[in-house]
């Protein structure tokens, strides 16, 4: 049977591995969190930067062109016209 000396030393040692996991484990999530502090500082700047009243600049351009009338956010129509591109749609309803 161990001792009383031979389990506390135990129990001391296994404390230290614990207390050395939890330090390692705590620094890691410290790091992760300024990576993304750091990263959601980066989108609200774009996004600070970034027009308003804009449609994104990564919009492509539908190969089949079927689509011929956008609704934005604010529910107005969009249609696209021979002459000019982007005009209202005079009386819409949804």
């Amino acid at each position: 049977m161990p001792s009383l000396y031979d389990r506390t030393t135990k129990l001391e040692e296994t404390l230290a591995q614990f207390m050395q996991v939890s330090m390692s484990n705590q620094k890691s999530i410290e790091s992760a969190i300024e990576n993304l502090e750091v990263q959601v500082g980066q989108l609200a700047k774009q996004l600070a930067e970034r027009p308003s009243n804009s449609f994104t600049e990564n919009t492509e351009k539908n190969p089949k062109e079927e689509c011929k009338v956008v609704m934005t956010r604010s529910r107005m129509a969009i249609q696209e016209k021979e002459s000019k591109a982007n005009q209202k749609v005079e009386g819409f309803k949804q």
